[in-house]
């Protein structure tokens, strides 16, 4: 399963959430957090008082109470007036936790990314694709959606609370009939809708794919345009499109599937609750305000209790994001821990001033499935050039990484200076978003240099 919960589930939603509230602004979070658990309890109180309110509003409009109807009136028109506000801050506050929440979360996770090379190490992990959604749309659904998660399980809580003893004092029965509704519709919307687990995981990576796909034609469209060869990219963005909608007609069938249940169940909430109490209304052994508040009360307990129907799909859209950033965090303190991505034998390395010596060298692949080059031994003064040919895939690559360490699996030993002092060029050549100083000076290492001493390089 990808998308529900397990142990492992579990235990990543803790190590993502935990560090939020024992960080540096640990205080702040934990006081908007308080504030937020105290809106919510705030809300449902004045739901309880709203429920008071309706039920003698009615019975003095049943019993043609006027001047009782008008006192009840204004009543409800104070508890609605006190509730506005709570309610807006309620949301205002979720919004303000959950924005500091992203705010904490994407740094932390992008300043792992960027150290001791791990964006390029998650390439040799199996599974952790797409590190650009992960940090911007998985970080932001994750944030919002455990604090709407938590106020639903909070609110939940209380309302049960609150509104079971409602139900109780008007009729025991129906105490046991909610439970027994929302106790059958939670067990059938699960294994009615149990495909959507998987579904909505596999979801999430056909979108980020497509996206993807097209991300990389634009940051190569001169290149496209020189082999004039679109219809091939066009076929590919059409073969990653169709995955994602054939993957959404799935689940949108499945959807349709539940929805035949989940409909009528929530249909009949509106009825049930009036059902059950109309004998009792009959039969003169509770008053029309019982019934109003015991029809609230109810619908507000099937609430609290049905929250896998509710939420059927935020739960496991949930878990998949759960699953997805937790395997991106693991992945990048795992190569944030050594260089070494795989158990095994390393290349041995020694600092010197200048030069470069190869002594006995073999180099593996990351996954050590592979031997590229063996006991190479050579020495480069400094000062000297060396020119390397050879075949595609004979590991000419592979020996500049091995330099540059980021590969580091093998065997012998390497003698040349700190990388922090070697400049390299890549195959693929790289352009940064910024201005024509910054391009100039990336990788070089210096930032405090003039406009003058660039120009003057420039001229030479």
């Amino acid at each position: 399963m990808k998308g529900g919960f397990d142990r492992t589930t579990w235990q990543r939603l803790w190590h993502l959430a935990r560090p939020f509230f024992v960080s540096e602004i640990r205080w702040s979070a934990r006081g908007l957090l308080l504030l937020l658990v105290f809106f919510s309890l705030a809300v449902t109180g004045m739901n309880y008082l709203i429920s008071v309110a309706m039920g003698g509003l009615m019975n003095a409009f049943w019993l043609h109470q006027k001047a009782e109807f008008i006192k009840q009136l204004y009543y409800c028109l104070l508890v609605l007036g006190i509730a506005t506000p709570l309610v807006v801050f309620y949301r205002y506050t979720e919004e303000r936790l959950g924005l500091a929440w992203r705010r904490w979360l994407s740094h932390r996770l992008l300043h792992q990314y960027f150290q001791h090379r791990s964006y390029f190490k998650l390439s040799y992990f199996e599974g952790i694709d797409n590190p650009d959604q992960r940090i911007a749309e998985d970080v932001r659904s994750f944030c919002a959606t455990s604090l709407s998660i938590l106020l639903i399980l909070t609110n939940s809580v209380v309302t049960l609370f609150v509104f079971t003893g409602v139900l109780w004092n008007i009729s025991v029965p129906l105490v046991f009939a909610v439970l027994l509704y929302a106790t059958t519709g939670s067990l059938v919307t699960y294994f009615v809708g149990k495909p959507l687990i998987d579904l909505t995981y596999d979801q999430l990576k056909k979108e980020a794919d497509f996206r993807f796909k097209l991300v990389d034609i634009r940051e190569n469209v001169e290149s496209i345009a020189f082999h004039q060869d679109e219809s091939i990219e066009e076929a590919g963005v059409r073969q990653r499109i169709k995955e994602a909608l054939d993957n959404l007609l799935r689940i949108i069938n499945w959807n349709r599937n539940l929805g035949f249940f989940t409909t009528g169940y929530n249909y009949l909430i509106g009825i049930l609750s009036t059902i059950l109490m109309a004998p009792l209304f009959l039969d003169g052994k509770i008053t029309i305000a019982q019934v109003v508040q015991g029809g609230i009360a109810f619908g507000l307990v099937l609430g609290a209790l049905n929250i896998i129907v509710t939420n059927f799909g935020v739960l496991f859209s949930y878990g998949a994001v759960i699953r997805r950033l937790g395997a991106f965090l693991e992945a990048i303190e795992a190569g944030q821990e050594s260089d070494v991505i795989f158990p095994g034998a390393t290349i041995q390395r020694q600092e010197s001033a200048d030069g470069i010596t190869f002594e006995n060298v073999t180099i593996f692949t990351p996954h050590r499935d592979q031997t590229l080059i063996k006991n190479l031994s050579f020495s480069l003064a400094d000062g000297q050039s060396l020119f390397i040919t050879g075949a595609s895939g004979t590991g000419k690559s592979a020996f500049f990484r091995v330099i540059a360490r980021l590969w580091v699996a093998g065997e012998g030993r390497i003698v040349c200076p700190d990388v922090t002092r070697l400049m390299f060029l890549p195959q693929r050549p790289y352009l940064m978003l910024g201005s024509f100083r910054s391009q100039l000076l990336y990788g070089v290492g210096i930032k405090d240099i003039s406009d003058q001493i660039l120009q003057e390089v420039l001229r030479k």
